[in-house]
């Protein structure tokens, strides 16, 4: 587990990386080859095409858990079952959603709604034809890569996904660099997808013959039917999630203006970046807190949640300190001193990532186990909440009442409730628990802040902490304890 553990946190986070690569690299090139106006328009484009990759209504989430669950317990059947339910759920809904999507198109050409003007309606037809074809194979390829997560391969799923975004990079940058192009470049972007889903399909079919991927005989309907419920909870968690991003943007622009809303968005793409960073630790432990969960080992389980947890917050309460003291000539070498730096708004930010990664490391054991269902509900409350309590702030404080709001409203709701909802789920993760390990943290933050010459001491102590917790990650647990299954 450990070996899994490490070579998938790499594979995230080479795959982060070449994320940050592509928004780096490929904005001055299409600037250059296209100009600001049909630039803009390629943006408008390609959100609307983004808008579709909603439609799969979280059933991959729920489905690779169930695979992965399914074939912990060792039921080959079973798997193959839900493997082809899920496949073929998967090509028959994007292409109807495609050839809906084309006649919608039809009727209300997209160029007039959209305003735009520069490129033709015959371009503008064709490109978002491309970007939603590429969506009719990218959701089984979602599929198919989710089938080396589930059986225990995670690293070289992420790696095959690591590939292809590098070769679109690639693609997308020599095209650019020719000037090719919207429709070009849109169709260079999808090769890359295809690519993927023929050599994650051929690969599994050789590794897998059990799996009979070439076949969907064994997909069943009523099984298909069941999927439905679970798949719309994590689809509930990824509509507040998007609510509460593009929502408090619309926000500070309505209430303070854009050069607030450049302000407030720079800097949170900063503090995401890192997070992610973050979350690569619990992505990659996903697989084994679905696997350990399947085969009812509480203690790893309990052990491998608590590593995840020091491991996320102690690198968290290093990069508040950090950016607390140097985050000024970061946020200028980056933008060239072209946006006013505030320090109150990026430490309020960053006390905002650091109880936002609190309870979302809680909400993870939750989605990898399916017990998500009143966590989706709790996380679209909290998004109006969220909301609401910002638009008091940024009313009253402005662009630092914004951010208080949101700080608020974590503290409200899900900062509680989601580590009681994970309490339910398993009683070790009880207020004690979270006590014991929120302390030391915190402690160690006061001191880097109020004491900068001490952060040698600080940071040797708390990998020391951070080492004895893994130590005994793959040690058998004192004492053997019932697993709890409750639903959340």
């Amino acid at each position: 587990m450990r070996k899994r553990l490490i070579q998938g946190m790499g594979a995230n986070f080479l795959a982060q990386i070449i994320n940050m690569a592509s928004r780096v690299l490929l904005v001055p090139l299409f600037l250059t080859a296209w100009g600001v106006q049909v630039y803009g328009e390629w943006l408008l484009l390609t959100s609307i095409g983004a808008y579709l990759f909603l439609t799969d209504l979280g059933g991959q989430l729920y489905i690779v858990n169930r695979l992965t669950q399914t074939y912990a317990l060792g039921d080959v059947p079973q798997f193959r079952k839900i493997l082809h339910t899920g496949l073929a759920l998967f090509l028959i809904l994007p292409l109807a959603v495609f050839l809906g999507f084309l006649g919608v198109m039809l009727v209300f050409p997209p160029s007039s709604l959209l305003q735009i003007t520069i490129t033709s309606r015959q371009v503008v037809f064709l490109v978002l034809a491309i970007l939603a074809f590429q969506f009719v194979f990218s959701l089984p390829q979602g599929i198919l890569v989710g089938v080396y997560r589930s059986v225990g391969l995670l690293p070289r799923g992420v790696m095959l996904t690591n590939t292809m975004q590098l070769l679109a990079l690639i693609l997308v940058a020599l095209g650019l660099w020719l000037h090719w192009g919207l429709v070009a470049i849109a169709c260079l972007q999808m090769v890359p997808y295809l690519g993927l889903a023929l050599v994650a399909g051929w690969d599994l079919n050789r590794r897998f013959p059990q799996f009979r991927l070439l076949s969907l005989r064994e997909a069943d309907l009523s099984l298909g039917l069941t999927f439905i419920r679970p798949s719309l909870h994590f689809f509930g968690i990824q509509m507040a999630q998007a609510f509460s991003i593009q929502g408090t943007v619309l926000l500070v622009g309505m209430l303070l203006g854009p050069v607030q809303v450049v302000v407030f968005s720079t800097m949170r793409t900063i503090v995401n970046l890192i997070r992610s960073f973050f979350e690569q630790v619990s992505h990659a432990a996903w697989p084994e807190l679905t696997r350990l969960d399947a085969q009812r080992d509480v203690d790893k389980f309990f052990l491998l949640f608590r590593a995840i947890f020091r491991t996320t917050l102690i690198a968290a309460v290093i990069f508040i300190a950090l950016f607390h003291f140097w985050g000024e000539n970061i946020y200028h070498i980056w933008l060239r001193k072209t946006v006013a730096y505030q320090q109150r708004v990026m430490d309020l930010f960053l006390i905002y990532m650091g109880e936002f990664l609190i309870w979302l490391t809680c909400c993870h054991p939750l989605m990898a186990t399916n017990r998500h269902r009143t966590l989706a509900k709790m996380m679209l409350v909290s998004s109006a909440l969220n909301l609401g309590l910002a638009y008091l702030g940024g009313r009253h404080l402005g662009l630092p009442g914004v951010i208080l709001g949101m700080i608020a409203g974590d503290l409200l709701l899900p900062c509680w409730f989601v580590p009681h909802l994970l309490n339910l789920y398993q009683p070790r993760f009880s207020g004690w628990f979270f006590i014991k390990e929120l302390a030391p943290l915190i402690l160690s933050l006061l001191v880097l802040l109020t004491l900068p010459w001490s952060a040698p001491l600080v940071i040797i102590g708390l990998i020391w902490w951070w080492t004895r917790c893994l130590a005994g990650l793959g040690l058998p647990w004192e004492g053997r304890m019932p697993f709890f299954g409750g639903r959340g």
